[in-house]
């Protein structure tokens, strides 16, 4: 079970030691110093050099994601310039990133909001229209969301859920309860097709309510539009759907209350802070099935708040993902299939100049079905016929562009046919695979490819990534994906690359992490501070874990990591049954391994930087910006032992103290700090 989340350093695989650079990973290496076996990570660099990093430096090497495709990786040189500069670079982008978050985050929770008010009775009973159980997922996120509502800050919640489970359900009680406090509400969708969607859902559940909803988009005419941007002045528009040219108009707004963006992935950022820069203390809610990487790292580090929806609806099958060749054949047979029955297919073909040729094509090879053209660039009206038309079951199969891509949903479409699937970014192929299973009969996606020798890596990749989704909410993993095969991105920016493209992204996220933290301390982040996140204890006793109780050298590097990942005491109980379920009773050298991380984490509790204790003297350092202890305590304690302690400087002390016994000294050093600990509360 806890390798589950293992993330591998196959043989011969590249890594990024952040003070060395990008090497070669050549497995564990056991050195023997002073009579005690120690492990070390090997990496080979340039000139065939071998470097030797001590265990306890595992957490400053990561995988090296390679993006570029066709290309030779040259490893570094050791001591070497190069690298230097490239994570000088890295270091400076992120600190970039992070003051610019701060900034903005800071700047959205000065602003006074709107403490929304629930009248309970009046919410309740919009509720019980709505036709289905709430999933307890729903129940929850629908919780959190009235939380923020009803504080004076303004609210900036990301609800991540796969398609179908239930995000625009929360965006029409959000809604109810903006307008039941006499605000208005925008819900921002990236497509005219979705705006209608939801115009028709919004409507259906509002008609018994006197809330006035209205549409903005390129279906409507002149006359309309303006006709719209008068009412949404006047506060006669309560809520109100709109494409992205309410963003490019001169709207102005009565008392608007509540942003609600769907499908964020599809706008640029620029797009979304010119909204947040001319409405500062509105509400934000923002709905997506796959967050895109900057998202989903904001998210991560709470500068925004995170609800997941992960759990299906009631007989709810997941969609079939297949990954085939392009074949006539196989096309006909998937059409007239899903025909038989009673269903219809989406054919996306994502070249507006191809779909006349595509059409023909079809029309030739399945002369029982009945096919219709679709894409952005059809004259509004015809495209709205076109599309009522699909949806009354009209004709059977929807030639089209990506424009059915966000949020349609329509129940008898349980067949989705992609050519060229390779060329689509995995947010897309996600999207478009969500447009069908929207019922309880069991849909299909086929992904088709021209030739497979001629796609790229990232290209297999994404197809491998979506090929391997076998269950529902599996949009928030495959963000992660996402963010490996793309890279971190510059969370700001308009593009999702930049430097941390160069390094692993848990990596990156530690480094944005740390950063931000540092910030508020008024420090820099830098490669010192880095190699001193852990406390080093060095005890000079034998610590590993022997090739003759693990074997598998992957299990053994994973075993360490979780070793020096773990911060707490309940963290390392789990992992000492983890081991002894597995592979027995822990021989002495893994038991000292668990004494040792235990002193860890009581000397981070203490802001003790690094312990250092032999048969007969030792040094404790404190870090420099530590606040937990002053030198006071310390000197108080050494009274009664003032022969045996010394002051090295500052923030150092050495003592002499000759225990030759190995546990004996162990224990020793374990009741003094606990001791120190005992002084301080």
């Amino acid at each position: 079970m806890i390798l589950n989340n293992f993330d591998m350093f196959p043989i011969n695989s590249f890594v990024i030691h952040l003070k060395h650079g990008l090497g070669q990973y050549k497995g564990l290496t056991v050195i023997e110093d002073n009579n005690i076996q120690a492990e070390y990570f090997t990496i080979l660099y340039a000139d065939n050099v071998k470097l030797y990093v001590p265990i306890h430096h595992v957490y400053l090497i990561k995988k090296y994601i390679f993006n570029t495709d066709n290309k030779k990786i040259s490893l570094h040189k050791l001591g070497n310039k190069k690298w230097i500069n490239e994570r000088n670079k890295i270091f400076k982008n992120i600190q970039d990133i992070a003051l610019n978050l701060l900034d903005n985050h800071a700047y959205r929770t000065s602003q006074p909001g709107f403490a929304f008010k629930q009248d309970v009775e009046k919410y309740q009973l919009f509720c019980q229209s709505f036709p289905y159980e709430m999933t307890c997922d729903q129940k929850k996120t629908m919780y959190e969301v009235l939380q923020d509502m009803n504080k004076s800050i303004p609210m900036d919640r990301l609800v991540c859920g796969d398609v179908g489970f239930g995000k625009t359900e929360i965006a029409i009680r959000a809604s109810f309860v903006a307008v039941s406090n006499k605000k208005q509400v925008i819900i921002l969708v990236p497509t005219t097709l979705l705006a209608h969607q939801h115009y028709k859902t919004f409507q259906k559940r509002y008609k018994n309510w006197p809330v006035q909803v209205d549409i903005l988009s390129r279906f409507q005419s002149k006359c309309d539009q303006i006709s719209c941007i008068e009412n949404i002045k006047l506060g006669n528009t309560n809520i109100l759907i709109a494409t992205h040219k309410i963003l490019f108009n001169n709207v102005l707004w009565y008392d608007l209350g509540l942003l609600i963006i769907d499908e964020e992935h599809r706008f640029g950022v620029s797009q979304k802070e010119k909204i947040k820069k001319q409405f500062p203390n509105i509400d934000i809610l923002t709905l997506t099935a796959t967050p895109i990487p900057r998202t989903l790292h904001m998210a991560m580090h709470g500068i925004r708040n995170l609800s997941i929806l992960a759990t299906p609806p009631v007989n709810r099958l997941p969609v079939k993902i297949a990954i085939k060749k392009y074949n006539t054949k196989l096309i006909r047979e998937i059409i007239v299939n899903e025909i038989k029955r009673k269903g219809q297919v989406y054919y996306i073909c994502n070249k507006i100049t191809n779909l006349k040729e595509k059409l023909i094509i079809l029309q030739n090879l399945i002369p029982e079905a009945t096919f219709k053209i679709g894409h952005g660039k059809i004259q509004s009206t015809r495209l709205k016929k076109i599309m009522y038309h699909f949806q009354e079951k009209k004709f059977d199969v929807l030639i089209c562009t990506t424009i059915i891509e966000t949020g349609i949903d329509i129940p008898t479409v349980n067949s989705i046919i992609i050519e060229d699937a390779d060329s689509f970014g995995l947010a897309q192929l996600y999207q478009m695979k969500g447009r069908v299973g929207r019922s309880n009969i069991q849909a299909y996606a086929w992904l088709l490819i021209s030739d497979i020798k001629k796609i790229s890596s990232n290209g297999k990749k994404r197809l491998l990534a979506i090929e391997s989704i076998k269950n529902f909410g599996a949009g928030f993993d495959l963000s992660m994906h996402d963010l490996q095969i793309r890279g971190m991105g510059e969370l700001l920016g308009y593009n999702q690359s930049g430097h941390g493209k160069n390094i692993e992204i848990s990596l990156y996220v530690e480094l944005l992490q740390q950063t931000i933290f540092l910030i508020k301390q008024n420090t820099s982040l830098s490669l010192t501070l880095l190699k001193n996140i852990q406390p080093k204890v060095r005890l000079f006793i034998p610590n590993i874990l022997p090739e003759s109780y693990i074997s598998n050298m992957d299990i053994r590097l994973y075993v360490y990591k979780k070793f020096f990942e773990s911060n707490k005491k309940n963290d390392l109980l789990k992992l000492k049954i983890y081991l002894i379920d597995n592979f027995g009773v822990l021989p002495q050298e893994t038991e000292n391994l668990f004494i040792i991380s235990n002193i860890r984490i009581l000397c981070n509790d203490l802001g003790i930087k690094s312990v250092e204790f032999n048969n007969h003297d030792g040094i404790i350092a404190f870090n420099e910006t530590s606040s937990v202890i002053n030198s006071n305590i310390l000197l108080k304690i050494f009274e009664s032992e003032v022969q045996e302690w010394k002051i090295k400087d500052v923030f150092s002390f050495y003592f002499i103290k000759v225990i030759s016994n190995e546990i004996e000294r162990i224990t020793w050093l374990w009741q003094f700090l606990k001791k120190i600990k005992h002084q301080i509360k």
